[in-house]
C-alpha cells in the first residue's frame, strides 16, 4: 500500500467508525451511562445507570492499549496482562500488517504513536478488519492508560419483575445473572479534533 492509498485507508476506516459511533450513542447512549465495567475473563463490557441498575451490555475484543504518558500503543494479543482468551480474539488484527504492509500491525513490542487520535485511528482500522459494531475506550483511573474495545455485540439490559432478562436490538430476550459490579470512569466515544 502506498502512502497516499494507506492514508485514503485510515481515512475510510475512520469515517467509518464515526458513523458506528454515532449509532452506538443514539441508540445505546454510550458516553452518557453513571458508570462502565469491563470483565475480561467474560468479554463483556456493561454499562450501569445512576442507580446502579446493568442496562447495556457488549461483548468485547480487545484491541490494544494506549499509554499517554509515552505515547505507546501495546497490542492486546501481545500483553500477557490481557486473558488468554481476549488475546487469542485479537491475533487476526496481526493481518493488518499484511494489508497495510506496516510492521505497525505485528510489532510485539509497544509502538510510538503521534497521541490518542493516532490510537483512535488504529482503532478504526481494527474496527473495520474485525467487523465490529464500533469501539470503546476504557480508561484507567489509576494510570495515564486507555484500553480500546471492538464492539461485537451490544444489547439493552431491561430488569423484569421476576429477573434479570437482556433484550438485544433484534428483541429477542435472554437471562443473565447478577454479576458483581465494580466502580469505573464513564468516557465519551470517538477521538477529538475530527
Amino acid at each position: 500500500m502506498s502512502d497516499d492509498e494507506f492514508q485514503n485507508f485510515v481515512d475510510d476506516c475512520f469515517n467509518q467508525l464515526e458513523k458506528k459511533q454515532d449509532y452506538l450513542q443514539e441508540t445505546f447512549a454510550l458516553g452518557a451511562h453513571a458508570r462502565w465495567h469491563v470483565d475480561q475473563i467474560s468479554e463483556k463490557l456493561q454499562f450501569f445507570d445512576s442507580t446502579d441498575r446493568l442496562v447495556v451490555q457488549a461483548t468485547v475484543i480487545n484491541i490494544g492499549s494506549f499509554a499517554a504518558n509515552s505515547n505507546t500503543w501495546k497490542w492486546a494479543w501481545a500483553n500477557d496482562s490481557v486473558p488468554p482468551g481476549l488475546r487469542k480474539k485479537s491475533e487476526p488484527l496481526k493481518e493488518l500488517s499484511t494489508v497495510t504492509g506496516l510492521d505497525l500491525f505485528s510489532s510485539v513490542d509497544p509502538v510510538s504513536v503521534e497521541d490518542e487520535n493516532m490510537a483512535w485511528e488504529v482503532a478504526a482500522m481494527c474496527v473495520h478488519h474485525l467487523n465490529a459494531l464500533g469501539a470503546y475506550r476504557a480508561p484507567s483511573s489509576s494510570r495515564p492508560l486507555a484500553v480500546f474495545l471492538a464492539i461485537t455485540s451490544i444489547e439493552h439490559v431491561r430488569k423484569e419483575r421476576y429477573g434479570n432478562a437482556i433484550e438485544s436490538h433484534e428483541g429477542q430476550p435472554l437471562e443473565v445473572e447478577d454479576t458483581a459490579r465494580h466502580v469505573g470512569v464513564h468516557d465519551a466515544h470517538g477521538r477529538e479534533g475530527r
